[in-house]
């Protein structure tokens, strides 16, 4: 038995052995390729680990920047806390590889047109041979500012897949995002005293004919955005007000056109109006629209949780309709009764 036990250990640690090495040389890969695409990556501490339940290599507040260039004119920094590549051994007999960052880590993003800003917390990847990424976080704070947006949301319960393909053919997806949040959060629903549950994103950018592969973290590097769905619910009860959103837009002019699908969208909008200090929080202009939808739609339609389906043009990020086209286009809007 002891015989057994001995072998048991010398074949762990010889797997052990091997398992490391390969991870430091897939990393000293990895280091090489950013480096010569113009990223400097920096760690202070690098050590193996593992043994015997498993194999990984962990680094200490590792670093990664890339400095505005003519070619890539974008600034962009990641740095964490701590690094781990690898695993458990049921973690690594798995598909695709895992890598936890452990602690808190910032991502900057410094573009000629916008500005990104991510926050994360226990993040967990598994990196697929397949351009796939999948990630879990318990908590993701992000903060986007373009020429025509400037928002920021909290998001917890996070988990999702990022699809990369450099060097995607034209009108085929290049950068694909699937995100799911438990919660949702942000300065403008908290102001209405609005809480957010059950988020879901799925959209993806095509790259631009004109541009070449070194131009993937480049904006101009896109020419359409094309928003499957984006959706969450308003509230926690049984017939909270679904929102939803699809579309494409065209880059990097954003121009095009959004679908907006409300579910029990009464619900939100009597709170809205019903809520002192919420309602006081909102503009005049969308008090009366909301009030208006109200009253157009006979209550029994109202009770029946009904879907509101809204096509929204958009024009260089904006919505162009004045107030009075709005609500001319809301008010002649069909029910949809097929759900």
């Amino acid at each position: 038995m002891a015989g057994i036990v001995i072998a048991l250990l010398c074949a762990d640690t010889l797997f052990w052995w091997r398992t490391t090495d390969t991870i430091e040389a897939e990393i000293e890969a990895r280091r090489v390729a950013l480096e010569t695409a113009g990223w400097t990556m920096t760690v202070e501490q690098s050590t193996r680990g593992g043994w015997p339940f498993g194999a990984w290599v962990t680094m200490t507040s590792p670093h990664l920047s890339h400095e505005r260039s003519t070619r890539a004119p974008f600034d962009a920094g990641w740095s964490g806390t701590r690094l781990r590549v690898g695993g458990l051994w049921p973690d690594l007999i798995q598909a695709g590889f895992p890598v936890l960052l452990s602690g808190r880590h910032a991502t900057r993003f410094i573009a000629p047109t916008l500005q990104l800003t991510i926050l994360s917390q226990d993040l967990h990847l598994r990196f697929s041979a397949d351009h796939e990424t999948a990630f879990a976080s318990p908590s993701t704070q992000i903060a986007l500012t373009t020429g025509f947006l400037d928002q920021s949301i909290a998001l917890t319960g996070v988990s999702g897949r990022l699809l990369t393909i450099p060097n995607a053919l034209h009108d085929s997806t290049r950068l694909g995002l699937e995100l799911s949040a438990q919660t949702l959060n942000s300065p403008a629903l908290t102001s209405l005293k609005l809480s957010s549950r059950n988020a879901h994103l799925v959209a993806a950018l095509t790259p631009s004919a004109q541009e070449d592969a070194s131009s993937f973290f480049s904006p101009e590097g896109y020419d359409r955005l094309l928003l499957q769905t984006a959706t969450f619910s308003i509230g926690s009860e049984p017939d909270a007000s679904r929102l939803s959103f699809s579309g494409s837009l065209d880059l990097p002019a954003v121009t095009g056109h959004l679908t907006l699908n409300l579910l029990n969208w009464h619900n939100a909008a009597e709170q809205l109006l019903n809520t002192a200090s919420a309602r006081t929080t909102l503009s005049p202009d969308l008090q009366a629209i909301l009030q208006h939808m109200l009253r157009a739609q006979p209550s029994s339609i109202l009770k029946q949780a009904q879907p509101l389906v809204v096509d929204l043009p958009i024009l260089n990020g904006h919505f162009p309709l004045s107030l009075e086209t709005l609500l001319q286009n809301i008010s002649t809007q069909k029910i949809d009764v097929s759900h």
